[in-house]
Order: structure tokens, then sequence, then C-alpha cells
């Protein structure tokens, strides 16, 4: 959650950004446009490696979780036969 409003105030600042650059712009509208294309790439990158990481995080996470998962199986079931091992044992 924290890395998806990271990158919601990323996007906001680059509109907020754009938008205040091309009001005060002391420079030729070509000029202009090419260093704000030129932000909005760096921005761009910016915020694809985030997601990048986001999403890394997520995978790490959904491993280990499953690794967690198949080891509660495993021990649930060695722990159901020495249960059943036991019950038997008793009813002799």
């Amino acid at each position: 959650m924290k890395s998806a409003k990271i990158i919601l105030s990323a996007l906001a600042g680059v509109a907020v950004g754009v938008q205040i650059g091309l009001l005060i712009a002391p420079e030729k509208g070509t000029d202009t446009r090419k260093k704000l294309t030129k932000k909005g790439e760096e921005y761009l990158k910016d915020i694809n490696g985030q997601i990048d990481g986001l999403l890394k995080g997520m995978n790490e996470k959904m491993d280990k979780m499953n690794k967690n998962i198949a080891t509660v199986a495993e021990e649930t079931k060695a722990r159901g036969k020495e249960l059943l091992a036991e019950a038997k044992e008793k009813t002799k």
C-alpha cells in the first residue's frame, strides 16, 4: 500500500510539474517541450523502477508464503499419520 501511495504521489508531482513548467517557461516552446519530454521520461523510468521493485517484493513474499504453506501441510500430514498410528496402536 505504501508503494502505491508513492507511485500516485509521483504521478501527481509529474502532472503538476509539467503544468508549472509550461506556465513559467522562459524559453522557446520547442526547447521547453524537449526538456519536459526528457524529464517526463526520467520520471517514467523512476516510476517503472518503483513498480518493478514493488512487484519483486510481492513475488518474494508470495514465494515465502507458498513455502510456509507447503511446510505446514507436510507437518500436518506427518502429524496426522502419527495420530493415526497411535489410534491404531491403542485399539489393539
